[in-house]
């Protein structure tokens, strides 16, 4: 094979190879002058050449940095296109309220300018009632959401209502629910709606998240928020999470998994009021359970979350609606995580550049917590994760005029703090824990646990000195909303149980391994002939019967001390059947409220509380027994009561 046009061989231009050696993929050599290489000389093989291999091209050393500059400005200008796409809100929405308007006129003026405005798309509901109220379905997905794999989130409801305790033969009902008579509920919605203004596009799904209220109930649930919980237990800054509510409904929410659980907060422990009210229906928890799920959904997040009050803020509200549920037992980690970032705050509050404003809000939400932690230990006997003299925190002044945490009397100008005393009972139930019940007390000596525990019992004795603790159920239903009732009850229930924990650590000979609350202990307390905690616990027992009850989130937060209190008084009156015999009325009343616990413990499906409720109705049995047929005239409902136990005995 002629070699000639050929161009020189290992030139950079390219490089010659017949096609045997190719195939075979060993090295073709030729000799100069020579017509075939020599492996195919060598092998007696055909050499010849069909493929010519293209010239190659000088490698050009490429400018990074030149084409990294290109590729960043290429990513900023497809950013900036994104945004422009984006869709523009109108006007400056996120401007802050007047806080020198009283805040029941920013909620009116909060719903007339969502609707008037900002036109929003209807959130999901859940049953006919809920649309009723004002709910409007409008996203299939949210209902097969409802009814998919996360339906097992929401709970199931039984009707708070007469129907879960005995009639009275005197004609005294013993359930009270709360009313919605306040003028700051009304006053807000009696106008019409503002007209809508349709030349705006509603805002979708995207920038709203679609799990929202109409507006106008959304702000009726916001009023009822601040009045009956936010009001006690100041939570929230009131102008803060107003102006909040008003930016998800406009769609500037950040979109941040604290954002939304604020808002879900929010109308998730008001369909809890709503659940005690004398309009209940089983939506209204069912409402509740329906956003606490929301909340659950996004746990991660909002744990991952940069520490801020705003987390604090939905871990304490998370908890909250876990403890007015059958789920209360699972609020315990969200408190204590809520305490440990409530502790950087207070601690170094003195050390931060926000408003005076923003401090005194960090310093009430670390009480919040403070007070949940102290309650969940007295209940549980867990030591507490902070130390009293770690608190640096000043207390609330009770004193001092429109401080929040303060309820008004419906007719009159008579106040009381309830956050001022909520957080005073903590202190006091800090201080059982550090000197009584901690393992540091283990080393003391008889003589010394007997001092420390009468040092406890006489700071409570001087809480208990508070002029509000000296008013009867009677007076209280008189004096107060009934709303303001159950933060009452709250409070004494958290008392009666500090009492309570105190004394049965005599009574169970100091052994602090042991729950006085559990079914076991209650089976010892009970064959004490006088207990000490009997007054407390009748004066606990009488603001019950005063109280809304039933599947309600009031009962679900106070169920451990009713056990308590039913068991002191019931084995009472069995030691001491002459001057502690209950009357055939609270009898009745007592059978009532067995009645509910023991519907509460079989849908909890907690072992341990139905142990104990059927300590409690062994008890409430005795009594009856006891009791001489000739001081019962006719048939009263209290004969009926124990047949009634009967069918729901567990």
């Amino acid at each position: 094979m002629s070699s000639s046009g050929v161009e020189k061989r290992g030139s950079a231009a390219t490089v010659r190879a017949c096609d045997s050696c190719r195939r075979r993929k060993r090295k073709c050599a030729w000799d100069v002058g020579a017509e075939r290489c020599r492996p195919c000389v060598q092998f007696k093989e055909i050499c010849s050449s069909t493929h010519v291999r293209k010239p190659r091209e000088k490698s050009q050393r490429r400018n990074r940095i030149a084409e990294y500059e290109a590729r960043i400005q290429r990513l900023e200008t497809l950013l900036e296109e994104q945004s422009a796409a984006q869709p523009q809100v109108q006007g400056p929405p996120l401007r802050l309220s007047d806080q020198s308007m009283p805040w029941t006129d920013l909620v009116a003026n909060l719903r007339d300018s969502i609707q008037s405005n900002y036109p929003l798309q209807a959130g999901p509901s859940i049953g006919e009632g809920a649309e009723a109220s004002g709910y409007e379905r409008t996203f299939e997905e949210d209902a097969a959401f409802l009814l998919g794999s996360n339906s097992s989130m929401l709970l199931p409801t039984v009707t708070a209502g007469p129907s879960l305790m005995p009639s009275i033969e005197d004609g005294t009902a013993p359930i009270l629910p709360l009313e919605a008579d306040r003028p700051s509920i009304q006053k807000p919605f009696i106008r019409p709606p503002t007209q809508i203004i349709h030349e705006q596009p509603p805002l979708t799904r995207a920038n709203c998240d679609g799990f929202m209220p109409h507006p106008e109930l959304g702000t009726v649930l916001l009023s009822e928020f601040l009045v009956d919980f936010n009001t006690a237990n100041p939570m929230y800054n009131p102008y803060q999470i107003a102006d909040h509510i008003r930016t998800c409904y406009m769609g500037g929410s950040d979109g941040t998994a604290v954002s939304w659980a604020a808002t879900y907060v929010v109308f998730g422990i008001a369909h809890r009021l709503r659940a005690m009210s004398v309009t209940a229906s089983p939506d209204d928890n069912e409402q509740a359970d329906y956003y606490l799920s929301r909340i659950l959904q996004s746990v991660t997040d909002l744990l991952l979350a940069p520490p801020s009050l705003g987390q604090i803020q939905c871990l304490l509200g998370m908890a909250a609606l876990l403890q007015m549920s059958s789920r209360s037992t699972s609020r315990v980690s969200f408190t204590a995580t809520a305490l440990q970032l409530a502790q950087r705050l207070a601690y170094n509050d003195d050390q931060v550049a926000d408003p005076e404003q923003e401090i005194a809000q960090q310093r009430r939400v670390f009480w919040i917590a403070f007070f949940q932690a102290t309650d969940e230990s007295i209940l549980s006997s867990n030591p507490v994760s902070y130390r009293r003299d770690d608190i640096s925190t000043n207390r609330p002044d009770e004193a001092t005029e429109n401080t929040a945490g303060s309820v008004t009397a419906a007719e009159g100008t008579w106040k009381v703090n309830i956050f001022s005393l909520r957080v005073r009972l903590a202190l006091i139930q800090a201080e059982a824990i550090e000197k009584v019940l901690s393992v540091k007390a283990r080393e003391l000596t008889v003589n010394e646990h007997l001092a420390a525990v009468d040092s406890v019992l006489q700071s409570l004795a001087g809480f208990r000195a508070h002029e509000l603790f000296q008013l009867n159920a009677e007076q209280l239903t008189q004096l107060l909303y009934r709303s303001d009732i159950a933060h009452v009850l709250s409070l004494e229930a958290s008392y009666f149980a500090t009492v309570f924990r105190v004394q049965s650590f005599l009574v169970l000979r100091m052994d602090r391994s042991i729950n006085p609350f559990s079914s076991e202990a209650l089976s010892r307390i009970a064959e004490c002939k006088n207990f000490a905690c009997y007054e407390e616990a009748k004066c606990f027992l009488s603001l019950l019967m005063a109280s809304p009850t039933g599947d309600i989130g009031l009962c679900w937060y106070v169920p451990l001390s009713v056990l308590a209190a039913l068991c002191t008084v019931l084995a009472h009156a069995v030691h001491n059947p002459r001057d502690a015999a209950p009357s055939p009325v609270e009898s009745s009343r007592y059978g009532g409220i067995l009645q509910m616990i023991a519907a509460l413990a079989q849908k909890s499906h907690d072992s341990e509380f139905q142990n104990a409720t059927n300590v409690c109705m062994d008890l409430f049995h005795k009594v009856n027994h006891t009791q001489k047929g000739s001081e019962m005239q006719g048939v009263t409902s209290a004969d009926l009561v124990p047949l009634q136990l009967e069918a729901v005995r567990l």
